[in-house]
């Protein structure tokens, strides 16, 4: 790449920056895995808007969560493993997913469209996971609740490469309601999910994701490598709060 070329990609990248550091709220580099998978005491959140954006560094989203130890024993230790294992596939799916659409996006590659496609096929086998438990209606309203997180995101990527700040600020609010209506679907459906702790674990994920795309986009690579490090370790434990709070709501499947 010649100076003039290289000198047009550093402002370009540094005009994306700016644009998606505005844009984007409560964006902040993401501590290494070790510092990301201690217990906090509390969720340190600030208002943005007509939604909280948790802040400052990403806590551990499974801190609050029971202790699988305290599972009662007499239960089939083998159904709840396999459950797990299940969920975690799952939510393991869906960031891997979520990434490889961000990096051929970002790069405008022809396989964006593909790994779209595979992503929004991964929310409907959310929906169906839950289904055993909760019924079709509710594992239909799940994964279409799921699809508008996934094409929320499509969109607002769009707009960060687009650079339209304005966009960006109403596709974001978007992101937080569809948020707030999962978290409220789930706490419905089982007393064991509160309302907060699924809003929080969820708000955690969009933090994340923001994080990565905004890496990505602006060829911060150590920081997209580092929250995606994260963001899995924040899927083990979305699959584990599922997980715990099914097997208590439901323990005589699990004999």
């Amino acid at each position: 790449m010649n100076k003039k070329n290289n000198s047009m990609h550093i402002l370009v990248v540094g005009i994306s920056a700016a644009i998606l550091s505005t844009a984007f709220v409560s964006l902040s580099i993401v501590p290494s895995p070790t510092q990301y998978v201690k217990a906090a005491d509390e969720v340190n959140e600030k208002k943005n808007g007509d939604h909280h954006v948790i802040s400052g560094e990403h806590h551990n989203p499974g801190s609050h969560v029971t202790s699988f130890t305290s599972i009662n024993d007499n239960l089939n230790q083998t159904k709840i493993t396999e459950l797990r294992i299940s969920l975690h596939n799952l939510w393991v799916e869906h960031i891997v997913w979520t990434r490889q659409y961000v990096v051929a996006a970002a790069a405008d590659q022809p396989d964006a469209s593909f790994a779209a496609e595979r992503l929004l096929k991964n929310q409907e086998d959310i929906g169906n996971a839950i289904k055993p438990f909760y019924g079709d209606q509710a594992g239909n309203q799940l994964t279409s609740q799921l699809k508008d997180h996934i094409t929320i995101a499509v969109d607002l990527l769009e707009a960060a490469k687009s650079r339209d700040s304005t966009a960006l600020e109403e596709i974001e609010d978007k992101w937080y309601v569809n948020a707030d209506e999962i978290a409220t679907l789930l706490s419905a459906a089982n007393p064991n999910w509160t309302k907060e702790d699924m809003l929080n674990m969820l708000n955690e994920h969009l933090s994340l994701t923001k994080t990565e795309a905004v890496a990505r986009l602006t060829g911060d690579y150590t920081t997209d490598v580092t929250t995606f490090d994260a963001l899995y370790k924040h899927a083990i434990a979305m699959g584990d709060v599922f997980t715990v709070g099914i097997v208590k709501q439901f323990p005589e499947q699990f004999v």
